[in-house]
């Protein structure tokens, strides 16, 4: 077998060939096999495909009075309106922002625009990782409240230190309503030896409002 070495005057290689993907992360070049085929028809996105229909079709049958509601909503949170001038397509991203939060939630739709202000964050007092695939959260108080979940946000796993930044982050479980702690969260991609990823954890309401979130980097 080939070995590839990084000579100091070149850069390293990037990009894919013949099948292998190669690129730089902070813990130095990697080379890794690229997958084939690639199946973009994933079950979370489809869900979020068919959250999104459904939440588009019911926005439609409210009533005018309603739909302006979800306008004021939407600029009051700063949602940017799609159209200069289109109140009601404006009240449509108001009403799909809180909304898929709460179906994939398990919760049906709701016609009033929730408050503004979110929920206030449980304490998370700790984060840490059980096996490859459980990450256990410990809060306070608990359990978290009859209106209340938790949620955790969850990076790809890189190796070396996290690459992640605050925005980024895939949905990893939302808890059910009122849990207590410690609850032990199924994290969407497993964790493997030597690599890290950053998590968020955070209160959301069965209204689909979230709170603030913590960071925390395993």
């Amino acid at each position: 077998m080939a070995t590839i070495v990084f000579d100091e005057e070149i850069d390293p290689i990037a990009g894919s060939v013949s099948g292998v993907t190669f690129g730089t992360s902070q813990a130095g070049p990697y080379a890794k096999k690229r997958p084939s085929p690639v199946n973009h028809q994933t079950t979370d996105r489809m869900a979020l495909r068919a959250i999104l229909s459904a939440a588009g079709s019911f926005f439609w049958g409210l009533t005018n009075a309603q739909k302006k509601a979800w306008a004021v909503y939407a600029e009051a949170v700063g949602i940017p309106k799609p159209f200069p001038t289109g109140m009601y397509q404006w009240g449509n991203a108001g009403f799909i922002s809180v909304q898929v939060n709460a179906r994939l939630a398990g919760d049906s739709f709701y016609v009033i625009p929730p408050d503004i202000e979110p929920p206030e964050p449980l304490d998370f007092t700790d984060l840490i990782r059980i096996d490859k695939d459980t990450i256990r959260a410990t809060f306070n108080p608990s359990p978290a409240g009859p209106d209340h979940r938790i949620f955790l946000r969850q990076t790809l796993p890189t190796p070396g230190a996290p690459t992640g930044d605050q925005t980024n982050g895939y949905i990893a479980e939302v808890s059910a309503l009122n849990p207590a702690s410690p609850y032990d969260f199924t994290t969407h991609f497993q964790h493997l030896a030597g690599w890290h990823c950053r998590y968020w954890t955070g209160t959301q309401e069965d209204t689909g409002k979230r709170s603030d979130e913590n960071l925390w980097d395993l």
